[in-house]
């Protein structure tokens, strides 16, 4: 057999790459694409020039330019109707558009367009800050021991760390019944009678409770959380039941708050999978010929571990640019109210959580509906508060990336809630409940303060870098330090634009000061109006201006 390649053999075609690049490319050394405009100024909104070749390279570029596509039919520009997603964009522009929504549903990129605008230089890595206050740093000081439960904790331990979850965690996230947990607590510490997904809840259960009452982890913590992740990996091919999808959803709660996002989205996925498998991720109906659960579970209860298992993996997968977990026939019925219980307020939400997938295409109009709808509503304690105002941001996010601009009474109705956002999460630090949005939304409302770039928006920047700031001096991780850094750095880079550009109108004025008609001679002028006395009252009255006062003059706002 000859080792000689195969000349006929087709030669892989290797990615292609302009010969002649833009001038944005070409300063910061990025490949361009070679088109008008190129993909990255279209992207980045830079000014997408190209010097006038001669020559060769003049022939090359011509060679070059892509022929003018064909008239496509009818059909193909018309929007299409997807049964599972909605309607979705079709033809080129869908690839651009999905981009665009993945990128304006992430915080993380949302922050870097919005540095690489102020500053392609200097601008910070992707990287998800502020995703919570530790980003797997809470594990990582001591090795754990997976083990009994009765061995890490005596009982009234275990009561206590109960207690403290069912005042925290479950009135935002209840999906179980606290009566039922406090037996199987005791049933465990009298006759050990509970099977190994139960031991997993209990597990996952104190872990919370230690984590929502103390800033520094246990070696109890550590070691409660790696005897759930063994008990759930080692029977991940046994099917599931409603008890083994709640000790996944526990373990999804708590990556979410400490973990990296990786863990946490993979666990999110878990916990749908699972309820899918076991037929409890829509109403049960008598029509379907397909298989029924086999294990008689509370309406009331499926609902919530859906409801809850859905909010998470949503945001998960808007926070990192990945895909969510959607299921055939998922429901998404708000649980029934309950004293004391606000996951009601949560689960209202997710109908415009969902509608904003990439997939999608929502009209400008149905977004500012959305995002009026949101601030609209009352959330009544602070974790719910802050789920709303994330919402709210990312809503904002969107109708930015379509250039939509805010003014007048929805750019007041923007700022109130994000005050109210800010005070929610001084509230969870005060009480030491490191909710994942603890150190996100002040994170994130410094980014969409800044993109705003209004007098109004900007005055509030310095109560939510107090609050990332009170953030990081309580629980000192490099996460906290990092997004608080990073929060400085983008203030830093969006003063030294505005210096910049403060430096041009300046030179500006001064080539072309407001002057007074009469101090000036006729023949200094080419060109002059016959009648000025509208501009005699203008240069006399702006004298007497101050800055707010000119600012309110040239741009005045409109509800």
């Amino acid at each position: 057999m000859s080792t000689t390649t195969d000349q006929r053999a087709p030669r892989v075609q290797g990615r292609k790459r302009s010969k002649l690049a833009c001038e944005p490319c070409r300063e910061l050394k990025r490949k361009c694409d070679g088109a008008h405009p190129c993909g990255a100024c279209l992207r980045f909104e830079y000014d997408c020039t190209y010097q006038k070749p001669s020559g060769k390279r003049k022939r090359a570029a011509e060679q070059q330019q892509p022929c003018e596509p064909a008239q496509s039919s009818v059909s193909s520009q018309q929007d299409s109707w997807s049964p599972l997603n909605g309607r979705v964009a079709s033809g080129a522009n869908n690839s651009s558009n999905n981009l665009r929504s993945v990128e304006a549903n992430s915080g993380s990129a949302f922050l870097r367009r919005l540095a690489l605008r102020l500053d392609p230089k200097n601008a910070p890595r992707m990287h998800t800050f502020a995703w919570n206050a530790f980003l797997g740093a809470r594990g990582s000081t001591n090795a754990a021991v997976a083990q009994p439960i009765t061995n890490t904790l005596p009982q009234v331990e275990m009561g206590r760390l109960a207690s403290v979850y069912f005042s925290k965690v479950d009135p935002v996230y209840g999906f179980m019944d606290r009566q039922r947990i406090e037996g199987l607590i005791v049933r465990r510490w009298t006759t050990s009678t509970v099977n190994k997904f139960e031991e997993a809840i209990l597990c996952g259960i104190a872990s919370l409770g230690c984590l929502f009452s103390q800033v520094e982890p246990t070696k109890a913590e550590l070691d409660l959380v790696e005897s759930a992740r063994v008990i759930l990996e080692q029977s991940i091919s046994e099917d599931p039941t409603a008890t083994s999808i709640t000790a996944w959803l526990l373990r999804a709660i708590y990556l979410r708050v400490v973990g990296t996002h990786h863990a946490a989205w993979m666990a999110s996925c878990m916990v749908l999978h699972m309820l899918e498998a076991a037929g409890l991720h829509c109403e049960p109906t008598s029509e379907s010929v397909l298989a029924v659960p086999a294990e008689a579970v509370d309406p009331e209860t499926r609902r919530r571990l859906m409801a809850v298992a859905q909010h998470l993996n949503i945001w998960m997968s808007f926070d990192m640019g990945r895909s969510r977990v959607s299921l055939y026939n998922e429901s998404m019925v708000v649980p029934a109210a309950r004293e004391g219980d606000k996951t009601g307020e949560l689960m209202e939400l997710l109908p415009y959580s969902a509608e904003l997938d990439p997939q999608k295409a929502p009209e400008a109009s149905d977004l500012i509906a959305a995002l009026s709808a949101v601030m609209e509503r009352v959330h009544t304690i602070p974790p719910s508060t802050l789920a709303q105002c994330n919402l709210a941001l990312c809503l904002c996010r969107r109708l930015q990336s379509t250039n939509v601009s805010f003014t007048g009474a929805m750019m007041d109705k923007i700022l109130n809630l994000t005050a109210k956002g800010i005070t929610a999460a001084q509230e969870l630090l005060d009480a030491r409940s490191p909710w994942h949005h603890m150190a996100n939304i002040p994170f994130q409302t410094v980014c969409v303060l800044l993109a705003f770039d209004s007098l109004s928006s900007i005055a509030q920047l310095k109560d939510a870098m107090q609050c990332l700031s009170n953030v990081a001096a309580i629980y000192k991780t490099d996460a906290t330090r990092e997004a608080l850094t990073t929060a400085s750095l983008l203030m830093l880079l969006h003063q030294r634009w505005k210096e910049r550009g403060a430096s041009e109108m300046d030179k500006l004025t001064k080539l072309f000061p407001v002057f007074a008609p009469d101090a000036v001679d006729d023949e200094s002028l080419s060109w002059r109006p016959e009648d000025t006395s509208w501009l005699d009252s203008i240069a006399g009255e702006f004298y007497n201006l101050d800055y707010a006062d000119i600012d309110q003059l040239l741009f005045p706002t409109h509800s």
